[in-house]
């Protein structure tokens, strides 16, 4: 193992100097005495331990992101494109940082509570957890602390950082509206938080165009996907009669544009799929996805930056609500009216 000590013997300098240069702070320290450290150190293939310059900053440099999310039919919540791209957009916004990120995630017989306590964080992001969990967690973790797409009463001082999904949810209704699809459905696998503020903004379009029947328009499917398919199966001449299925996800939307032109159903020409979020595979569907950009990469600044800002003693708002756009893509074609055809 090589020492610092022996660094410091090869340079000619004290060993204090050669701590100072690689835990940076090297004010006092000469530009060339500085160069020629480094040049030693690159030379011994000297890397430093991740714990002592921690301790050097007098504070940890972690900051906790606990994922309390799961998908039946996924082992990982990670198997989950639009999760993978959060954990990796916060990933790179904490480095960016300078910070380091530690990922806490649901383990059989390991509680969150003990590993989030386990370690010395100094700031943490939840994202999917229940409001019970946050409040559990507040009441022992006492650092600066975000929610990622919070629908529940969050604690006094915890910040929240969501999607404007119900503005999502009305521009894609809208969307489908103008171009012809008044027989459209909506389908998610639950009525709650983030999924039932889309349907919120769906049902506002379709009331807006004097859609009559537009509560019926909601379909519950289930999570588990060998069961969802069995439904879609059943559900297979019903889905004939529409025009438009808007899914409250791309992963669902891309599953079934699959399902259904296995089945000979032509997308869009006989009817038209739309999803949100607009992970990385809904451009590479065929045919491409149309979808409801959700800002990832500015969700995850969004919930750093005001983290670190807490950390240095700043004020920071409760609530960050990021935007939402259309992306128009193949997989939704125009449906000419009944004036229009007649």
């Amino acid at each position: 193992m090589i020492r610092i000590k022996d660094i410091a013997e090869k340079a000619g300098v004290s060993p204090t100097t050669v701590s100072n240069v690689i835990h940076g702070k090297a004010g006092r320290v000469s530009k060339e005495t500085v160069e020629k450290i480094n040049r030693i150190l690159e030379e011994m293939n000297y890397v430093p331990s991740l714990s002592a310059r921690m301790l050097a900053r007098e504070h940890s440099g972690l900051i906790g992101v606990v994922l309390g999310y799961t998908r039946e039919g996924m082992k990982y919540a990670l198997e989950d494109p639009f999760i993978a791209e959060l954990v990796g957009s916060l990933e790179y916004q904490i480095q960016e940082k300078g910070y380091y990120m530690m990922l806490v995630t649901r383990h059989k017989g390991r509680d969150l509570m003990e590993q989030i306590l386990g370690w010395n964080l100094e700031a943490m992001i939840s994202i999917g957890l229940g409001e019970r969990e946050i409040r559990k967690i507040r009441g022992r973790f006492s650092g600066p602390m975000a929610v990622i797409d919070g629908y529940c009463p969050l604690p006094e001082g915890v910040i929240n950082v969501r999607t404007d999904d119900r503005g999502g949810g009305y521009l894609m209704g809208k969307y489908l509206l103008k171009k012809g699809h008044r027989r459209l459905l909506f389908l998610t696998d639950n009525d709650e938080s983030v999924d039932h503020e889309r349907w919120l903004g769906v049902k506002e379009a379709l009331e807006e165009e004097r859609v009559e029947d537009a509560a019926s328009r909601h379909i519950l499917v289930p999570e588990d996907p060998s069961r969802r398919r069995r439904q879609y199966l059943e559900m297979l001449p019903f889905f004939r009669e529409q025009s438009a299925l808007f899914f409250a996800s791309d992963l669902y939307a891309v599953e079934a544009l699959n399902f259904l032109q296995d089945r000979g159903i032509r997308v869009p020409e006989e009817l038209s799929v739309a999803g949100f979020d607009d992970v990385a595979y809904a451009k590479l569907s065929r045919p491409a996805l149309t979808t409801v950009r959700q800002n990832v990469g500015e969700k995850a600044r969004r919930s750093v930056e005001a983290l670190i800002r807490k950390i240095n003693g700043e004020t920071v708002g409760g609530e960050y609500r990021i935007s939402t756009f259309l992306v128009e893509r193949k997989s939704v074609s125009g449906r000419k009216t009944t004036e229009e055809r007649s």
